[in-house]
């Protein structure tokens, strides 16, 4: 061996030994120790042998990354080794230095003292064999020896691996589990969305069980008393996680985006007395199209009915949902003091949190007041008691009910209904409704009422005669057609105020449209004469008798000064109401029409100054020479439009601005800010509707936050049914289960 390359060798090992310690150097990487053995000494030159990827000597001191596993086996199984030719020996001498390396830890196997081509230099190839031969049975090789030959059976045969056993039982057990916990979501999701009750028990899982799914079949058969997975507790939460899946979806771009929105809310009871706060959001979508959305997120159980307890429960459902409250600009409610106190109500707290959330009394509320107030007119009032009586009478009995229906179709083709609609004191349009469909039905009326005085029992009989009586008055036939005219013209603007897309200008211009209309009823001669020809008509058709009644009799000569007063009283008292109970409504939509095309020709910047000032900090910039510009440039792209095309709706403008809207940001941002504010709470309000479909008189401990999931899954069917299960199962999977979803090894 060379002797500079044997003393380099043995200061190093010396050095080792000097410098530490076998017991504290546990399990650490040692330098790889290259020994030179030739029977001569050799010089000291450099030794050139070819290079190869496999060469097991270039990964010595370079610890395998998890990623190099087949070069590990490639290296243990076929190593290179360098041709015959590159030691050439003449007789028995090496004509070349042969090198052994060899890597190891710094201590053996059971604190084996490391011995020869470890810790030690081989210096002579005479006594070669018997180092080999020795080293072979060493524990710390045997150990090597083992775990390669386990590495390389473990590799070259995986599925034996013990790990692998028990993750393929796992994986095919939590495989198994997901099925059987799909099939059950299944089934609480198509119960939540057609509005079927849970028995509680397993009788609709049998249901599917019995209409073919082996699945389930098989989890009845074998299933644990306690792994079931159909207890109520499950199927609350399966109904929680499929019900917040549904509202992450609602508010996904809301969330994503920062944006603004407006809360709609109304109260109501269910029938176990709990008072349940119906809360719907408004906001304007930009995914697809310009629109605007308004979304029932559920029921908030109240316990605490005061202004202050509200506001709470509105904050807290508002920000469980991952909604920022601050980012509210809307609000809309009924008139009841509690919500619409300028002082201490809900709408004031709620500014204090956020001072930009206007607050708008519900438009068909105010409409409902409208018509309410008119009808303090005493003939009115009477009008309304006996129709209500009426239709009560003939809807107590089915035999009754039957009878009108075939007086109906005996009389009249004109109308397909055959059955008279129950006035409702909250629903003015289902009033209007009930008052449209009496007038129609007039005839089958009289004829059933007829047929029961002659036929019916002595306390039947005796009501028909009275209410038969009634109808037949003219106190009962000029209030009708007085009625039901401003019913068909109150109708088709109730209905539009409930649509989610209208907006507070469409909702002055309806209003305003209406009042133009009532207005020209009472100032037009023409129209006051074709009412009351109508009146004569239906009088002579229906062999009404023509004469004051004797109360009418001593305050007017005609019944054409009769139909006059209550005509027109009855209107201008419509009229006037209107103008009182939609002055806030005419403000604020005032003051965004100044931006919009069809009404900008005649604005001038200091007519917007206000909105740019009001939501500055909501705008992208609060430079008023900024808004200005962008005012007169926004008003000069309007001008070169065609007055045919330029929208008057705030949707209709933010749909034309969409592709321009980079140009107008603060415009833009305005728009939306006004679009949001919410016109109606019909939204709110349908709710209670489902509401009490869900939790009846035989559902009566249904549980609030039950209550909530069950009626956001019925309301949102759509989405219900694109519900991912695999996502749900995740989910449910989270919590600590007696069944594996997810895989338990790591």
């Amino acid at each position: 061996m060379d002797e500079n390359v044997s003393k380099q060798s043995t200061d190093d090992n010396s050095n080792f030994n000097n410098n530490s310690d076998l017991e504290n150097h546990e399990k650490e990487d040692v330098p790889v120790v290259v020994s030179s053995l030739s029977t001569n000494n050799c010089s000291n030159n450099d030794i050139h042998l070819p290079v190869n990827d496999d060469d097991i000597g270039l990964y010595v001191s370079n610890k395998l990354s998890s990623n190099d596993f087949s070069l590990l086996i490639r290296l243990l199984t076929k190593p290179w080794a360098p041709a015959s030719t590159c030691f050439p020996k003449s007789g028995t001498k090496w004509q070349k230095p042969i090198y052994i390396v060899f890597y190891f830890s710094r201590q053996g196997d059971g604190r084996q003292c490391l011995g020869q081509f470890i810790n030690k230099p081989l210096r002579s190839l005479k006594d070669g064999m018997n180092y080999l031969s020795n080293h072979e049975k060493c524990d710390y090789h045997k150990l090597s020896i083992s775990q390669a030959t386990e590495c390389i059976a473990r590799y070259t045969h995986s599925n034996s691996d013990v790990y692998t056993l028990l993750n393929n039982v796992d994986l095919q057990q939590q495989n198994e589990n997901r099925i059987i916990l799909h099939s059950l979501i299944k089934c609480v999701l198509f119960l939540s969305k057609q509005n079927i009750a849970f028995r509680g028990r397993d009788d609709d899982v049998l249901l599917r069980a019995e209409a073919g799914d082996q699945t389930l079949q098989t989890h009845l058969q074998r299933h644990q008393k306690n792994a079931t997975y159909m207890s109520p507790t499950i199927q609350n939460e399966l109904t929680s996680i499929c019900a917040s899946f549904v509202r992450k979806h609602l508010l996904k771009e809301l969330i994503d985006q920062n944006k603004f929105f407006a809360i709609i809310a109304d109260e109501t009871s269910d029938v176990s007395g709990t008072e349940q706060l119906s809360i719907s959001i408004r906001y304007v979508s930009e995914e697809n199209d310009i629109c605007i959305e308004e979304n029932f997120l559920g029921f908030a159980a109240l316990s605490d009915l005061t202004a202050v307890g509200i506001t709470q429960s509105i904050v807290t459902f508002i920000k469980n949902c991952g909604l920022k409250i601050e980012n509210n600009r809307g609000q809309g409610y009924d008139g009841a003091s509690v919500v619409a106190g300028k002082l201490g109500g809900v709408q004031k707290l709620i500014k204090d949190i956020a001072p930009r959330a206007v607050y708008i009394h519900c438009s068909n509320h105010s409409l409902d007041l409208v018509l309410s107030y008119a009808c303090t007119l005493q003939v009115i009032r009477t009008f309304f008691r006996t129709v209500n009586n009426v239709i009560t009478f003939v809807n107590a009995s089915p035999k009754r009910k039957t009878l009108l229906a075939k007086a109906i179709e005996s009389t009249t083709d004109a109308s397909k209904r055959r059955q008279l609609v129950q006035l409702c004191e909250t629903r003015w349009i289902e009033n209007q409704t009930s008052i449209i469909v009496f007038k129609q039905l007039y005839l089958g009326i009289i004829v059933a009422l007829n047929y029961l005085i002659e036929n019916g029992d002595l306390e039947t009989s005796s009501h028909a005669i009275g209410y038969e009586k009634i109808l037949t008055d003219t106190d009962f036939a000029v209030p009708l057609i007085i009625v039901n005219r401003v019913s068909c013209i109150m109708k088709p603007y109730a209905e539009q105020l409930q649509q989610p897309t209208c907006d507070l200008v469409r909702c002055y211009q309806s209003m305003e449209q209406a009042s133009m209309y009532l207005t020209e009823l009472i100032y037009d001669n023409n129209q006051l004469n074709e009412l009351y020809n109508e009146l004569i008509n239906f009088i002579e058709l229906n062999e009404i008798n023509n004469c004051l009644s004797r109360v009418a009799s001593h305050r007017y000569q005609t019944l054409k000064d009769y139909f006059i007063d209550v005509y027109k009283t009855f209107i201008s008292m419509n009229l006037e109401e209107l103008s009182r109970r939609f002055a806030e409504h005419e403000k604020i939509a005032m003051s965004i029409s100044k931006l919009i095309p069809s009404y900008i020709i005649n604005s001038d910047f200091s007519d917007v100054l206000p909105l740019f000032t009001q939501y500055k900090d909501d705008l992208p910039t609060d430079d008023l020479c900024i808004h200005k510009a962008e005012f007169d440039t926004w008003k000069f792209h309007v001008l070169q439009m065609k007055e045919i095309d330029r929208p008057n709706t705030i949707q209709q403008s933010l749909k034309m601005m969409q592709s321009i809207k980079l140009f107008y940001p603060n415009i833009y941002i305005l728009f939306q800010l006004y679009a949001l504010i919410p016109v109606s709470i019909a939204g709110a309000e349908r709710s209670f509707s489902l509401l009490k479909l869900i939790k009846t008189n035989l559902r009566n401990r249904t549980g609030d936050e039950r209550l909530s999931d069950l009626t956001v899954l019925s309301i949102h069917k759509i989405i219900t049914q694109q519900l991912n299960t695999e996502d749900i199962i995740d989910e449910f999977a989270k919590s600590k289960r007696k069944l594996n979803f997810i895989s338990q090894l790591t």
